[in-house]
């Protein structure tokens, strides 16, 4: 046996061989350790006051030629199952720092003391080389894990960059296509090409929202979460989705602390697992949903670039399906990257998950062999609090309307055509309307209008002065002056950080024309200085 020493004090074992087939049928815990072994890399041991930590443990070899030499207690750990009648632990050092242990075991009649010295040099022989391995494997994991995440960090560059402008247009076609179907009547033969077209960009507009999801673009409303209440929840759902011919089991741990995320991309993140790890399983078989409660420590961090120490959740979806190769794990969370045939996926079930794991500040790790299954790790940061904080205002549902359909608002928004969407819009609903392409432009109507505006909606980021900043200006000679931004991702959110939560309210693009009405009435008819909920994606 050969085992490195954790800074936890448990044996991470990486070898395990046997001089003779027998001990293999005799004892299933060996079959058990190898299994291990193969899967993962390694099979880690528990810290206990046997035999086999002693070497570590007193730094210096442990000869025991026969029972009665044992002086340590053994246990029912899978180590100390087998019957041991011969044993010597050579502790493996570095200096001084013993960094594992080389062991060998009932040999007959024990071992004398020339073999033993033999076995000591070979062990300082295999120190040193284990721990220049270890080194260099650190030093290329590090540089790997660097290239990788510079790559996802411009792909989610680009991914953002290129949904927001898609938005824009998305806002275009699906309000417009809204705005004809309320005009056309259930027997135009034209209402069902209007309907392909809302449904297309409807469509769009989810691809979209995946893509930001990636990019770390999204807007998330987070709130104090209960995993496991949330899975259980889940399940009936789970369930239908996996198909007959595969069992879903949940192991979840009793005392598993809270997180606060937004429980919508939560759900995401465990649904798209779930369905994942489910075209995994061709000839059916077993997913496995589990949670409990982890310290990320330094030891953790140093192995795993991206990670931060801390107290966490773990979410862990585990299948006995075909695994995947060390080239296919190292490109899954690429968005369109997908290994199903072409119609089957869109490419960014993992990659959403990837990105909403890291704009809540969690971690994602996988692994897998081929033949023997995949396992994703999810870990989420664990929070202190209870549940009956508050948790934030409720959204009020979308309804045509809500009453208030008067008053003035100023529109800002460089982006002509949903400008113009937004205008008709709020018109057909009784509002008057001013518009400007710009900033300045708004400035010029504000000098002239300010006392009768009763609402601004404006665009966050535009070329010549953001809103923001346009907002201050104006703000300035109307404190009272009620404001909604328009979004496109959450970088935006960032250029109105001097705002109070309470005068802040945001609706994301793309958005149909019901949502706007409903923030808009709702806008106008609360308290001055009290923002209404931000409305969802639409």
């Amino acid at each position: 046996m050969l085992y490195e020493l954790l800074p936890s004090g448990n044996a991470d074992v990486l070898a395990l061989s046997l001089a003779s087939f027998d001990p293999i049928s005799e004892e299933p815990v060996f079959r058990d350790i190898q299994y291990d072994i193969r899967r993962h890399g390694h099979y880690e041991a528990n810290h206990h006051p046997s035999i086999f930590f002693a070497p570590v443990s007193e730094g210096t070899t442990v000869v025991m030629n026969s029972p009665g030499d044992n002086r340590w207690k053994g246990c029912d750990c899978p180590l100390c199952t087998p019957a041991l009648t011969t044993f010597v632990g050579i502790p493996l050092k570095v200096g001084t720092n013993v960094i594992g242990m080389l062991g060998l075991a009932n040999r007959d009649g024990g071992y004398p003391n020339d073999d033993i010295r033999e076995m000591e040099k070979y062990g300082q022989t295999c120190a040193l080389a284990i721990a220049s391995a270890k080194a260099e494997l650190d030093r290329k994991q590090a540089r790997e894990q660097l290239r990788q995440a510079q790559k996802m960090e411009a792909i989610g560059q680009l991914a953002g960059g290129i949904a927001h402008d898609f938005n824009n247009l998305l806002t275009v076609i699906n309000g417009y296509s809204t705005l004809l179907l309320q005009k056309i009547t259930n027997n135009d033969q034209m209402r069902k090409e209007v309907e392909q077209i809302l449904n297309a960009g409807e469509r769009a507009s989810t691809l979209i929202r995946q893509l930001l999801a990636f990019g770390r673009r999204q807007m998330l409303e987070p709130r104090l979460l209960n995993i496991n209440t949330l899975i259980a929840g889940l399940h009936k759902i789970l369930c239908r989705l996996i198909g007959e011919n595969v069992t879903l089991s949940t192991k979840l741990a009793v005392d598993v602390g809270m997180v606060k995320a937004d429980p919508s991309q939560i759900e995401q993140i465990i649904m798209n697992l779930v369905i994942n790890a489910r075209d995994a399983l061709e000839r059916g078989g077993t997913i496995t949903v589990e949670t409990a409660n982890r310290y990320l420590d330094r030891d953790f961090v140093r192995k795993n670039g991206g990670s931060v120490a801390g107290d966490y959740v773990l979410i862990t979806v585990r299948d006995t399906g075909m695994g995947m190769s060390e080239e296919i794990i190292g490109r899954i969370f690429e968005p369109f990257f997908t290994t199903k045939e072409q119609g089957y996926g869109t490419g960014l079930g993992l990659a959403t998950v990837y990105g909403i794991v890291k704009q809540s500040n969690g971690y994602i790790q996988v692994q897998s062999v081929v033949g023997m299954g995949t396992e994703f790790r999810v870990y989420l940061p664990r929070v202190a609090e209870t549940m009956n904080q508050n948790t934030g205002g409720d959204i009020l549902p979308l309804t045509a309307e809500r009453g208030a359909t008067t008053g003035l608002i100023l529109i800002v928004e460089d982006e002509r055509a949903v400008l113009d969407l937004s205008a008709i819009t709020l018109r057909t609903h009784g509002y008057d309307v001013l518009t400007a392409p710009g900033p300045q432009e708004a400035l010029k109507l504000f000098e002239r209008f300010s006392e009768k505006i009763d609402l601004l909606l404006t665009d966050v980021m535009m070329p010549s002065m953001s809103g923001p900043d346009m907002v201050q200006i104006m703000l300035a000679k109307r404190p009272d002056l009620k404001v909604v931004f328009m979004s496109g991702y959450t970088d935006e959110r960032l250029s109105v950080s001097d705002f109070s939560e309470e005068r802040l309210t945001f609706i994301m693009k793309p958005f149909n024309p019901a949502s706007l009405v409903n923030l808009i009435s709702d806008n106008i008819r609360r308290p001055d200085g009290q923002a209404s909920p931000e409305t969802p994606h639409e």
